[in-house]
C-alpha cells in the first residue's frame, strides 16, 4: 500500500491477446488482475484493444462492447477497489464504434477515453471501421487531487498537443495504452521499441509528467508486437521497463510529487501560451488516406 496519497503503485500487464475472442481475453484479464492484486497494485494498465486484439478489420462490429455489458461488469467486480485501465472496441449510444480505453474504479466503469487520432496508412486501417474520439478529459484516482491523470491510446501520443493539454489542465500522470507493431533493427531492442522510448521520454520531458506506457506482445495476422512497456519519470528518465517480446507484469511505485518538484525548477507549463496565432495550416498536397492513385506533387492525374 502507498505511504501517502501522493504515491501510487502501478502495474503494467504486458500481455498477448487472442484476435476476436473476447471471452478468452476476459479470462486472461481476470488472471492478470489477480496477479496484480498479489503485488499490491493500485492502478493496473493493459494494452490497447486488450479485450479484442488489434487487427480486427471486419470483425470490429462483432466484438464491440458497451461499458455496461456483462463482460465489463465481470471485470469491474473482479477489480474491486483496484483501478484497471483496459482496451476495447466500445459501442457508444449512437452505435458508433470507438477504439477506447476504459477505466474501472470502485468496482464499476468510471471513465472512458476514445482514441482521437486513428492511423489509416500502411498496415493501419482504423478509420475504416472506427469513429474518432472528440474529447480530452482528466480523470481522478481515489485519494487526493495529487492523483490527476490523463489517458491516451497509442497514436494519440504522437501528437504532442494532447499530452501538453492534459498536463496544463493538471495531470501529473499520463497513461498510454498501445498495440505498437514491432520492427527489427540492429540493436538489443527492436527498432520500434527504441522509437517508442523516444516518444514517451519526450512526452514526459515536455509535460513534466510521469508517463506509463503499456504495449502488448505476441503475433497477429503476420505482425508481431514488441512489448518493452515502461515507466518514465517527469524529467524523461526511464525508471523501469518490461522485457521485450514476452508477457510480463511490471510493477513500479510512483511519487507523484516528483512532477511538482520538477515543475518548480522547470516551469514549462506555466509558460504555455494559448493566445499565439498563425500561421494557417497548409493544405496537404497528397491524400494519404485515399487510394494509391492520388496525384503526386507536380503531376496531373497521378502521372509523372
Amino acid at each position: 500500500m502507498p505511504a501517502s496519497p501522493s504515491t501510487l503503485r502501478v502495474g503494467l500487464a504486458q500481455i498477448d491477446c487472442r484476435l476476436g475472442d473476447v471471452e478468452a481475453n476476459v479470462e486472461r484479464h481476470l488472471t492478470w488482475i489477480e496477479r496484480a492484486r498479489g503485488e499490491g497494485v493500485e492502478l493496473l494498465v493493459f494494452p490497447e484493444l486488450s479485450l479484442t486484439g488489434y487487427r480486427l478489420l471486419h470483425l470490429t462490429p462483432r466484438v464491440a462492447l458497451r461499458p455496461d455489458s456483462p463482460a465489463i461488469a465481470r471485470l469491474a467486480a473482479a477489480a474491486g477497489e483496484m483501478n484497471v485501465a483496459l482496451g476495447l472496441v466500445e459501442a457508444d449510444g449512437r452505435g458508433v464504434l470507438h477504439n477506447s480505453a476504459l477505466l474501472l474504479a470502485g468496482g464499476r466503469p468510471a471513465f472512458v477515453h476514445r482514441k482521437i487520432y486513428l492511423p489509416t496508412y500502411g498496415i493501419f486501417q482504423e478509420e475504416r471501421f472506427l469513429g474518432r474520439g472528440r474529447r480530452l478529459e482528466l480523470t481522478f484516482l481515489p485519494g487526493t487531487d495529487e492523483r490527476r491523470m490523463g489517458v491516451l491510446v497509442c497514436e494519440d501520443t504522437w501528437h504532442p498537443e494532447l499530452a501538453i493539454r492534459l498536463a496544463t489542465a493538471g495531470a501529473k500522470l499520463i497513461v498510454v495504452l498501445s498495440a505498437g507493431p514491432g520492427r527489427i533493427g540492429s540493436g538489443p531492442l527492436p527498432e520500434s521499441a527504441d522509437v517508442w522510448r523516444t516518444v514517451t521520454r519526450s512526452t514526459a520531458l515536455f509535460t513534466t509528467c510521469w508517463v506509463v506506457y503499456c504495449n502488448r506482445v505476441g503475433w497477429e495476422e503476420g505482425s508481431f508486437y514488441s512489448g518493452d512497456s515502461h515507466v518514465v519519470r517527469p524529467g524523461g528518465e526511464i525508471m523501469a521497463s518490461a522485457p521485450a517480446l514476452e508477457e510480463h507484469l511490471l510493477v513500479a511505485d510512483l511519487d507523484l510529487r516528483e512532477a511538482d518538484r520538477l515543475r518548480w525548477r522547470l516551469p514549462l507549463l506555466d509558460d504555455e501560451r494559448a493566445d499565439v496565432q498563425g500561421p494557417a495550416p497548409e493544405e496537404p498536397l497528397i491524400s494519404t488516406r485515399g487510394s494509391d492513385t492520388a496525384p503526386r506533387t507536380g503531376s496531373a492525374g497521378g502521372t509523372p
